[in-house]
């Protein structure tokens, strides 16, 4: 009896063991690299946790998020590769092979969130960011990062006329080069991570970026205006690598789009609440914000026009007419 028992638990340890490989070997983990804002963090957590739940465990997914897999060209490049699965990164690295990406670079595109948005998921928007399909990437959604507002210690900011001479941060993009010089200021690139210091020591007078990033890089403890200027709307476009996405079953693609839609909903919901959380603490921290009027927002407008900057944008699309469609909102 005893030799019985011994043999009916290891054929029971057996059958567990093998039950467990077979279960290994058909669950898919994939890599997620993600950005560093908060919203977009939060709401891969609550995506991976949907496609986990939604496809019975067989898809699980490890998140790395900051930026922590490489930078975004970096991390989109891994991901054509397929050393990356998932990636969410700014639409701007895809511009060598998608010129018409160059489109989401142009300033004073959008009044409001919303209209992005809108057309992010027009026509226009798809058949841009669809191009990705041609390089094996797999499109699921674009989504926004809030807008780029100027923060400077000397003056507040409404018109352009304003940001005479000052030496502002931009990321090194020819787009970004020509708007601010058409504006009067002196550009100035530099890798993001020198701003703060650069700011403390008067290398550079200003800089430029979403309320999230501003908050959760503390540029508001060194700068004393904060003009709401929303010259530009920063896209993150949300990608997974094609050949991974085809080797899925059709329940586990279902996974995967419910999932994208939890990521789109929390997303958007997050950036909403951490703005006016933003703007609360930079208040609280005695900073002025400063609010345009409709009037001094188009002057901005004109003075990229008058500076040949939506020119310079269009120049370098294959697609040119998009531009103006976007701004006279035919989408």
């Amino acid at each position: 009896m005893k030799v019985k028992t011994m043999l009916g638990a290891a054929l029971a340890a057996a059958l567990m063991a093998n039950a467990a490989a077979s279960y290994a070997d058909d669950v898919i983990n994939m890599r997620f690299a993600n950005a560093t804002n908060q919203a977009a963090k939060d709401a891969a957590v609550a995506m991976i946790d949907v496609v986990q739940k939604e496809s019975g465990g067989t898809i699980q997914i490890k998140h790395f998020p900051d930026n922590m897999l490489g930078d975004d060209r970096v991390a989109i490049e891994s991901t054509i590769m397929g050393d990356i699965d998932i990636v969410l990164a700014q639409p701007s690295t895809l511009t060598s092979f998608i010129p018409d990406v160059y489109l989401w670079d142009a300033p004073f595109l959008f009044a409001t969130a919303e209209d992005a948005i809108r057309c992010f998921n027009s026509d226009i928007g798809k058949t841009i960011n669809g191009k990705v399909e041609s390089r094996n990437l797999h499109y699921f959604t674009m989504v926004g990062n809030g807008f780029r507002h100027y923060t400077n210690n000397k003056v507040a900011v409404k018109v352009p006329a304003d940001v005479a001479g000052a030496k502002v941060r931009v990321q090194e993009s020819e787009i970004q080069m020509a708007q601010w010089k058409a504006w009067g200021a002196n550009p100035t690139p530099m890798a993001f991570a020198e701003v703060l210091p650069a700011l403390q020591q008067g290398t550079i007078d200003a800089q430029e970026n979403p309320l999230a990033i501003i908050d959760a890089n503390k540029l508001y403890e060194v700068q004393h205006y904060i003009s709401l200027t929303g010259h530009q709307y920063s896209p993150q476009i949300l990608l997974m690598n094609k050949a991974r996405w085809e080797s899925l079953s059709d329940a586990q693609k279902k996974a995967m789009n419910d999932g994208v839609e939890t990521f789109i909903k929390v997303q958007r919901e997050r950036s909403i609440e951490l703005d006016a959380l933003s703007e609360k603490k930079f208040k609280d921290a005695g900073c002025e914000i400063i609010t345009l009027t409709d009037a001094e927002r188009q002057q901005w407008i004109d003075k990229a026009k008058e500076g040949g900057v939506y020119d310079l944008v269009k120049s370098m699309m294959d697609t040119p007419e998009y531009v103006d469609r976007v701004l006279n909102k035919d989408y």
